[in-house]
Order: structure tokens, then sequence, then C-alpha cells
């Protein structure tokens, strides 16, 4: 158990680094970056609150709709910065 404690730690830890690091992209960069920030901000605490059996079902599911939707904005964000001029 905790082993399972240690990753849901360091899982939501990356997913607190991938909101930082899209927020300085997007701060940066482009505001194209800006929605894969908060998504990132969103898994962080799905990963958080999966020590219990509910808990984790309810957060499988949700992080499995937050990433189609991160996928669609993703690929909608590329879309969107390599069109041609």
């Amino acid at each position: 158990m905790n082993d399972e404690k240690g990753m849901i730690i360091i899982t939501s830890l990356v997913a607190l680094g991938i909101f930082i690091v899209a927020g300085l992209a997007a701060y940066f960069q482009s505001i194209l970056a800006l929605p894969l920030a908060i998504i990132g901000l969103i898994f962080v605490p799905f990963i958080l609150i999966q020590n219990s059996e509910k808990n984790a079902h309810l957060a499988e599911n949700l992080e499995k709709i937050a990433f189609v939707i991160t996928f669609l904005v993703i690929c909608i964000t590329f879309i969107c910065l390599y069109k041609p001029i």
C-alpha cells in the first residue's frame, strides 16, 4: 500500500509539473498552450483522491474523459499552430 501511495504522489507531481510547464509556455510563447495547463491542474486532485476504492473508480472514469478531451485539445492546438498562412 505504501508503494501505491508513493506512486500516486509522484504521479500527481507529474500532473502539477505539466500545469507549470504548460502555464509557462502559455505565458511566454502562445496562449494556445493554456488549455493544456488547465487540464494538468484538473488532473492533480483526481490523482490525489485515489486512496479509496470508490474514489479510485470515479477518478479513473473522469481521467478517461479528461484524456480524450486533452487529446482533442492538443490536436486542435497543433492545427491552429501549424496551419498554412
